[in-house]
């Protein structure tokens, strides 16, 4: 059930602002299929929440980290404890959109903080002065509650980069209201443009069928490979930029063939066939019992896998430390052996 109603969400603001044609070319599409990096986020969430819910380790070193930063917001701000807190409410503007809220808490009618969990090892690239999605949740929470007059808002992202605090007073709220309503009001227009880029198509629901998309990849398929090394690099830059979206609009046509397929559709030259089967052995110590006595200790020993992030975890509970100073501590302990490696170059956007 779609408790949006189909209407427009404060997290998609920034696709919106980027591509205003993009909401109304979504609403076309079946909604998204649930993925395991989703299904992740949404356990974190439900632990963040209160709710009784097991975690993995990574699960759980994630939500962990998401709370350790959670209580050095609440320092950083400096108002003491909340009077109230309110957790994943969906607020309205009007009946126009809407945004759930991760967490808001409450000193009395004139100060709040907006709290957004990200859970992913992809951060949001901006901080949170700069998040439309935190500020379209500030002029939802002031529209709501009109009596606030300052609103601090926070992204929370452990796996990503260090969380970032910014805030909103009276006036930036009135600002921010006029801006999120200019996005919007362009964004429900029947005519609409389209305008694909690598921010506005990394989300969107629609890029496997919008016709711009589209046609950004056909210009960049009939670039000759032989010519690449003569280009400039404003060139270079440009095709870049396109490139980013082809790739998503590729990874979204592959992920609609696939899923017709499994509903039993036909789709010309494009077939299921069987997935791969991976061997596993979950019980550590079962293996040991029955292998380590044939193959020899060392031999066992050098076929397992440390997992650095359970020993980190299981270090700090049998020594009653909590998020940095735990790790501070593992770390010193295992300093002789602990191993860091740098991969290559990454290349990503330039801020």
């Amino acid at each position: 059930m779609d408790e949006r109603d189909q209407k427009m969400s404060g997290s998609g603001m920034a696709g919106y602002a980027a591509c205003a044609g993009k909401f109304q070319l979504e609403k076309t599409c079946p909604p998204s299929q649930s993925s395991a990096a989703s299904e992740m986020g949404d356990r974190i969430h439900a632990y963040l929440e209160g709710q009784e819910i097991d975690l993995t380790d990574e699960e759980l070193v994630i939500a962990q980290r998401c709370q350790q930063e959670y209580a050095e917001i609440l320092e950083a701000i400096n108002l003491g404890e909340p009077d109230h807190t309110t957790i994943e409410k969906r607020l309205w503007y009007g009946d126009t959109w809407s945004g759930r809220i991760d967490r808001i808490e409450h000193w009395g009618d004139a100060t709040a903080l907006v709290v957004d969990w990200k859970t992913g090892r992809v951060g949001t690239g901006n901080s949170a002065a700069d998040n439309l999605q935190l500020r379209a949740y500030a002029v939802l929470v002031k529209k709501n509650l009109p009596k606030l007059k300052r609103i601090f808002v926070a992204v929370v992202q452990p796996m990503a980069t260090r969380f970032t605090i910014a805030e909103y007073d009276e006036q930036a709220l009135a600002i921010a209201d006029q801006e999120i309503a200019d996005i919007v009001e362009i964004a429900l227009m029947p005519e609409a443009p389209r305008t694909p880029s690598p921010d506005a198509c990394k989300y969107c629901r629609a890029k496997a069928i919008c016709p711009e998309a589209g046609g950004t990849a056909k210009e960049l398929a009939a670039v000759k490979q032989e010519i690449i090394p003569q280009l400039t690099n404003d060139q270079i830059a440009d095709f870049m930029e396109k490139a980013d979206i082809v790739e998503s609009f590729i990874e979204a046509l592959r992920a609609e063939a696939k899923q017709r397929l499994k509903d039993g559709q036909e789709i010309a030259g494009r077939k299921l066939q069987a997935g791969r089967t991976s061997r596993s052995i979950e019980n550590l110590s079962a293996a040991h019992q029955t292998l380590a006595g044939i193959i020899g200790e060392d031999a066992f020993l050098s076929a397992c896998k440390v997992s650095v992030p359970t020993l980190e975890k299981a270090f700090a509970e049998a020594n009653g430390l909590k998020g940095k100073a735990g790790k501070e501590a593992f770390e010193q302990a295992v300093a002789d052996i602990l191993v860091n490696k740098t991969s290559e170059p990454i290349m990503v956007r330039a801020k």
